[in-house]
């Protein structure tokens, strides 16, 4: 009898020691690595019917460096080029070290070989403030393709978008209002945006969609209830996906593809989203 309750709790033992190398595997490499591209729909009667099918990829939290090598990042760039996008969308911590110039520098040789049918707009996240403010600002600048505190107007035939970029939330805040009041109210307005809470912002401008990330989704999310216990805002509400701000606008929030405090990931995989612009009829 002795003998067989020794077997049985071997079997437990093994049966949990592979089921902990599962679970680590799934963890620290493939929900990591393995990168999805999630469809969103967004769908407005002020989205131009020309702008119908319009696809955007949204670049978030790349933590280039530690466990985020330079032959990763490639890969990954790569493989947001072959979904063909017409606009791509970076909103920021590109690194993920702090006081640490390299890698800024590194990754800035790195980020414009992404490439879209139309064009490709910057702004940066607290993570690039925190590796060095005034470097992390210049090499946005000079990329050519920041639109922090600016706006631009994407144009298919006689349609239009407006799209205007905001600083980060946490170091390089600036108001919703200052960058789109000379905007036409009567235009789809999109606001990039490192972090969510950027929409919270007194604001009085109507802005259609907010896109941002910061969150990593929490990383970490309990399987059926679809909630993570760790998120770095106050507004617990800005987790992943689709959700309204306090002003009741759209605001989309990626869980983009680094990592923090810990080099893992559970039921939240790495994504590159793609945002489908959808006409809708009044």
């Amino acid at each position: 009898m002795l003998n067989l309750r020794i077997i049985q709790l071997k079997r437990i033992f093994k049966f949990l020691l592979f089921s902990l190398l599962i679970l680590f595997f799934n963890s620290f490499f493939f929900e990591r690595y393995y990168v999805r591209f999630p469809i969103y729909e967004i769908e407005s009667t002020r989205i131009p019917k020309n702008f119908d099918g319009y696809k955007i990829a949204v670049v978030s939290d790349l933590h280039y460096g530690f466990l985020n090598p330079e032959f990763w990042i490639r890969y990954v760039i790569g493989s947001i080029n072959e979904q063909n996008p017409d606009l791509i969308v970076g909103l920021g911590d590109y690194v993920k070290k702090r006081n640490f110039d390299e890698e800024l520098i590194h990754v800035w040789k790195l980020l414009p070989l992404l490439k879209a049918k139309d064009r490709e707009v910057f702004v940066n996240g607290n993570h690039d403030h925190w590796a060095n403010h005034s470097l992390s600002l210049r090499l946005l600048e000079e990329s050519k393709k920041s639109i922090r505190n600016r706006i631009f107007e994407i144009k298919l035939g006689n349609e239009k978008i407006i799209l205007g970029g905001l600083g980060d939330f946490w170091e390089d805040h600036i108001p919703i209002d200052q960058i789109f009041q000379h905007t036409d109210p009567k235009q789809f307005r999109i606001a990039i945006a490192h972090n969510p809470e950027s929409a919270d912002t007194p604001h009085t401008v109507s802005i259609d969609l907010f896109i941002t990330g910061h969150t990593h989704g929490g990383q970490v999310r309990i399987p059926f209830l679809q909630h993570s216990p760790i998120l770095p805002v106050q507004n617990k509400n800005y987790d992943l996906g689709i959700r309204n701000s306090i002003f009741n606008e759209m605001v989309f929030i990626s869980a983009g593809i680094g990592w923090s405090i810990l080099p893992l990931r559970f039921n939240c995989p790495s994504e590159v989203p793609i945002l489908i612009l959808k006409h809708k009829a009044n």
